[in-house]
């Protein structure tokens, strides 16, 4: 009785081995590509969040008269984004206006031109992100994976700066409430 019961703990130890390893067969190996969309999609919630924490009466809101309010920096950042997507399909971008939008606007506007990057991105392979491109500000060539660290980058920033206006204005930023209290 006691060999068997030792067969039995043997054959579930080796099962209970075997299974990360079968899990982890299933699943696709992350490519360049993949994990560079799921940063573009991370980065995009983020600022998505922002934009819908601040109440749309404070859109307007600069924290000094010369810089950007609110509503703006996140046109600027929709317009940043999709200069990147038209600029990679040889078009060219039309610039949003930044005073003609409510926090709708805004939103779907972030939304439309998050999706636009994300799709753009997604379509291309390994290979593709390592040719020589363009970059749409100033004279120089770079890899098309460092082209799209340009986007990534102006969301982060802004994503900074936005975080600061939700604070003068009380608010919490949302990376900041959905973590964890810290342990006393």
């Amino acid at each position: 009785m006691r060999a068997l019961q030792l067969a039995c703990v043997a054959v579930l130890a080796v099962i209970a081995a075997a299974m990360p390893s079968l899990l982890w067969a299933q699943a696709p190996a992350p490519t360049i590509t993949s994990e560079l969309v799921a940063g573009f999609q991370r980065a995009s919630a983020d600022i998505l969040d922002i934009a819908e924490a601040m109440p749309a009466e404070k859109y307007g809101y600069k924290p000094t008269p010369e810089i950007y309010s609110f509503g703006d920096q996140l046109v600027h950042v929709a317009g940043i984004v999709q200069r990147f997507v038209d600029t990679s399909k040889g078009a060219k971008t039309e610039a949003a206006h930044h005073a003609a939008m409510a926090k709708p606007e805004v939103i779907a506007l972030l939304k439309k031109t998050f999706q636009s990057g994300q799709d753009t991105i997604a379509q291309l392979s390994d290979a593709q992100l390592l040719e020589p491109v363009k970059f749409p500000f100033g004279d120089r060539t770079v890899t098309r994976f460092t082209y799209w660290q340009g986007p990534l980058y102006q969301i982060r920033n802004h994503q900074g700066q936005l975080v600061v206006y939700l604070r003068m204005n009380g608010i919490v930023p949302p990376t900041t409430a959905r973590r964890p209290a810290p342990a006393r």
